[in-house]
């Protein structure tokens, strides 16, 4: 009785730990979600009158007024509902807390998955060492609803292998495929968790079995069939396969830790703790070969390298990794130890080091996290102020603004209004990027081409934008005569072109030069 209320407190700590992680306030002006939620808007509103609006949303770029008609599939659409939804009932808090709470549920699910494969300890262990990497993604994203898939097909997969279920719950598999191509991209990795388990159970000999295999190819083809369920059919079900093809804009979460340790552009202690991690799992494979052959999983090898190496290569999966890696690592050095035989009082000892070391070293290596002053939930204090000072004033576009806050402003806006660009790569050619809006921040020359063909009035960026050549814009427009500063805060800086209609605002509330540094806001 003791140890089992022992270990309700650890996995309750462990749960606290991994939520303190998820417990930062949202930023619209630097996420996505804003874009997310006038996705679920527009389809909300499509049930009762637009269908045509919504089918453009689906299979066009739709925001902006630069490729308007540019091919794009809308992937995550559901999510946009979903959040949308949550938001309309119970405010960004709401949203916030719902996000808390279906993250922490597939941490449980994933940690159940772990101790079941090992032990208490030896799961809560894991936990502990890969509760930061898990949180690498703790922005509210489309992504959260696939950690949830992988964990039941995770779950449904590898209890219907032991027989602890019977095939009948591999019926499940493509109905839950339906919502999960809606919902976000990651869907088609739903299939190689099903070939992973019908893989191993067709090559190993002792594990083979002509009814398993049967249902096992049912269900992979069932679920195939299943994400052809959704607005762009064939081509919706392809397009992971596509996705990375047009995409001309480098962002952080797709690069690869290499690259990002090379370049040194940003402070993660989530790299090192994944050049320690992914090590170690490699090394227990290496260990659970030579001492423990008959035990070694062949499905969680596949899944092991393939996701370490998908965690390698971007940033964006080291979250999907880690909830893997938490069920292996417990797998394999149960496995391990169990061929050592360590005595008792020994094993006591090195669990009680192993956990004050990694317990240390978490706390130590996400000193700024944990010091991080907005924890909370719901939006940051003043996060729509520069929306709320654009549309009070009956600010027109056609404005230019930069990559990150596209999604604010597609939020805050009137759908008739459109902006420049968005944080969407795939949803513009590669040459609009390469060509157009990046070139337009280095030179005058072009930005003055583009301003004659748009005839821009106003300008809407975040001054937070680190790249060379948002640096290097602000710093232009400042000293540009043709543009007022009228407004700016810590998220954004607003300018309007001096001319008849932006007149009256601008007397009122331009800001004078000497307020702004080359380093940012004074």
């Amino acid at each position: 009785m003791k140890k089992k209320i022992f270990q309700v407190v650890i996995l309750i700590l462990l749960l606290s730990y991994y939520g303190f992680f998820l417990a930062d306030k949202i930023d619209l002006t630097t996420t996505d979600l804003g874009r997310h939620l006038k996705n679920g808007e527009i389809a909300m509103s499509a049930i009762f009158n637009d269908g045509a609006t919504f089918n453009q949303l689906l299979k066009t770029n739709f925001y902006s007024y630069t490729n308007p008609d540019y091919s794009f599939i809308n992937h995550h659409w559901g999510s946009g509902v979903i959040f949308y939804l949550l938001v309309q009932l119970f405010g960004f808090s709401g949203l916030s807390l719902f996000h808390i709470i279906f993250s922490l549920l597939v941490f449980f699910i994933f940690f159940k998955l772990a101790q079941k494969n090992s032990d208490f300890t030896l799961a809560a262990l894991s936990a502990l060492l890969l509760i930061p990497l898990i949180a690498e993604r703790r922005e509210i994203r489309p992504e959260i609803f696939s950690y949830l898939f992988f964990a039941l097909f995770l779950w449904i997969l590898w209890h219907y292998r032991q027989g602890l279920i019977s095939h009948r719950w591999l019926a499940a598999l493509p109905f839950m495929g339906v919502v999960w191509v809606n919902l976000h991209i990651y869907f088609i990795l739903g299939l190689f968790l099903i070939g992973a388990f019908l893989f191993e159970e067709i090559v190993v000999p002792a594990l083979r079995d002509k009814k398993k295999i049967k249902n096992l190819s049912l269900a992979f083809a069932l679920t195939a069939l299943s994400f052809l369920i959704q607005p762009s059919g064939l081509t919706g079900a392809l397009y992971p396969l596509n996705i990375f093809r047009e995409y001309g804009y480098r962002i952080v979460e797709n690069q690869s830790v290499w690259f990002l340790e090379k370049i040194g552009i940003i402070d993660n202690p989530n790299l090192l703790l994944f050049e320690i991690v992914f090590p170690i799992l490699i090394v227990s494979f290496i260990l659970l070969f030579f001492l423990n052959r008959k035990e070694f999983s062949l499905i969680f090898f596949f899944l092991g390298i393939t996701f370490g190496s998908m965690a390698f290569l971007a940033l964006r999966n080291f979250t999907l990794f880690s909830f893997f890696v938490l069920v292996i690592l417990a797998y394999n050095f149960d496995k391990i130890l169990k061929k050592i035989n360590f005595r008792p009082a020994v094993t006591k000892a090195v669990v009680l080091i192993l956990f004050l070391i990694i317990a240390g070293f978490g706390i130590i290596n996400n000193q700024q996290i944990i010091l991080y002053s907005d924890k909370g939930m719901g939006l940051l204090l003043n996060n729509n102020a520069a929306a709320e000072f654009y549309r009070a004033l009956n600010i027109r576009g056609p404005v230019f603004n930069n990559y990150d806050i596209g999604s604010y402003l597609i939020y805050h806006l009137s759908l008739g209004e459109k902006v420049f660009v968005d944080n969407r790569p795939e949803a513009y050619p590669m040459s609009f990027f390469k060509e157009i809006y990046i070139p337009a921040q280095e030179g005058d020359n072009l930005w003055e081409t583009l301003d004659k063909k748009y005839n821009f009035n106003a300008i809407f960026f975040s001054h937070r934008d680190y790249t060379p050549w948002g640096q290097e814009f602000l710093i232009k427009r400042v000293n540009d005569e043709n543009w007022a500063p009228v407004f700016a805060d810590g998220y954004a800086i607003i300018f309007l072109k001096r001319n008849d209609f932006n007149q009256a605002i601008i007397e009122k509330y331009e800001i004078p030069k000497n307020f702004f540094s080359i380093t940012g806001i004074k």
